[in-house]
Protein backbone atom coordinates (compact mmCIF):
# COMPACT_ATOMS: atom_id res chain seq x y z
CA UNK A 1 0.00 0.00 0.00
CA UNK A 2 2.79 2.09 0.39
CA UNK A 3 4.35 2.60 -3.07
CA UNK A 4 0.98 3.06 -4.42
CA UNK A 5 0.43 6.09 -1.62
CA UNK A 6 3.87 8.13 -2.51
CA UNK A 7 3.98 7.35 -5.89
CA UNK A 8 2.30 10.29 -8.22
CA UNK A 9 1.55 13.35 -6.60
CA UNK A 10 -2.04 14.35 -6.95
CA UNK A 11 -2.84 16.79 -10.25
CA UNK A 12 -2.75 20.28 -8.48
CA UNK A 13 0.61 19.83 -7.25
CA UNK A 14 1.72 18.22 -10.80
CA UNK A 15 2.31 21.61 -12.08
CA UNK A 16 4.22 23.39 -9.23
CA UNK A 17 6.91 20.26 -9.23
CA UNK A 18 7.23 20.22 -13.04
CA UNK A 19 8.11 24.03 -12.82
CA UNK A 20 10.34 23.73 -9.73
CA UNK A 21 12.42 20.42 -11.36
CA UNK A 22 12.59 22.13 -14.81
CA UNK A 23 14.89 25.17 -12.83
CA UNK A 24 16.78 22.59 -11.24
CA UNK A 25 20.14 22.63 -12.50
CA UNK A 26 20.56 18.54 -12.99
CA UNK A 27 22.77 16.57 -15.14
CA UNK A 28 21.27 14.36 -17.52
CA UNK A 29 22.14 11.23 -17.11
CA UNK A 30 23.54 9.11 -20.53
CA UNK A 31 24.14 5.90 -21.53
CA UNK A 32 21.37 4.59 -19.99
CA UNK A 33 20.84 0.74 -20.81
CA UNK A 34 17.44 -0.12 -18.91
CA UNK A 35 13.34 0.66 -19.49
CA UNK A 36 12.40 4.07 -17.82
CA UNK A 37 8.71 2.88 -16.49
CA UNK A 38 7.59 3.41 -13.24
CA UNK A 39 8.10 0.41 -11.16
CA UNK A 40 11.75 -0.35 -12.82
CA UNK A 41 14.91 -0.62 -10.71
CA UNK A 42 17.46 1.44 -11.78
CA UNK A 43 20.78 -0.19 -11.41
CA UNK A 44 23.69 0.47 -9.58
CA UNK A 45 25.73 2.24 -11.50
CA UNK A 46 23.61 4.84 -12.36
CA UNK A 47 24.25 8.18 -10.01
CA UNK A 48 21.35 9.68 -8.67
CA UNK A 49 21.14 13.44 -7.47
CA UNK A 50 18.42 14.32 -4.30
CA UNK A 51 15.59 15.89 -5.41
CA UNK A 52 15.82 19.82 -5.37
CA UNK A 53 14.90 20.78 -1.75
CA UNK A 54 11.60 23.08 -3.64
CA UNK A 55 9.89 19.94 -4.78
CA UNK A 56 9.95 18.21 -1.55
CA UNK A 57 8.14 21.88 -0.11
CA UNK A 58 5.46 20.87 -2.59
CA UNK A 59 5.48 17.18 -1.68
CA UNK A 60 7.10 16.27 1.24
CA UNK A 61 6.45 12.32 0.70
CA UNK A 62 8.96 12.63 -1.46
CA UNK A 63 11.30 13.28 1.20
CA UNK A 64 14.31 11.11 0.57
CA UNK A 65 13.91 10.68 -2.60
CA UNK A 66 16.28 11.33 -5.75
CA UNK A 67 15.56 12.01 -9.35
CA UNK A 68 18.11 11.38 -12.14
CA UNK A 69 17.54 13.42 -16.35
CA UNK A 70 17.17 11.10 -19.27
CA UNK A 71 16.59 12.18 -22.26
CA UNK A 72 14.99 15.27 -21.26
CA UNK A 73 12.42 13.24 -18.39
CA UNK A 74 12.93 13.44 -14.89
CA UNK A 75 12.85 9.88 -13.26
CA UNK A 76 11.50 10.37 -9.31
CA UNK A 77 13.18 7.04 -7.87
CA UNK A 78 12.73 5.31 -3.82
CA UNK A 79 16.25 5.25 -2.95
CA UNK A 80 16.11 2.20 -1.00
CA UNK A 81 14.50 0.49 -3.58
CA UNK A 82 16.27 2.60 -6.52
CA UNK A 83 12.52 1.90 -8.13
CA UNK A 84 11.09 4.44 -10.51
CA UNK A 85 8.57 5.73 -8.51
CA UNK A 86 7.06 8.59 -11.31
CA UNK A 87 8.39 10.45 -14.50
CA UNK A 88 8.29 14.26 -15.22
CA UNK A 89 8.00 14.92 -19.34
CA UNK A 90 10.69 17.87 -19.68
Amino acid sequence: AATSATAAPPPEKRTQINTAIRSATIQETTNVNFNISVGTAVPASVHFHPLPPRIVEIYPEWRGYEVILVNGRYVIVRPQTREIVYIIEG
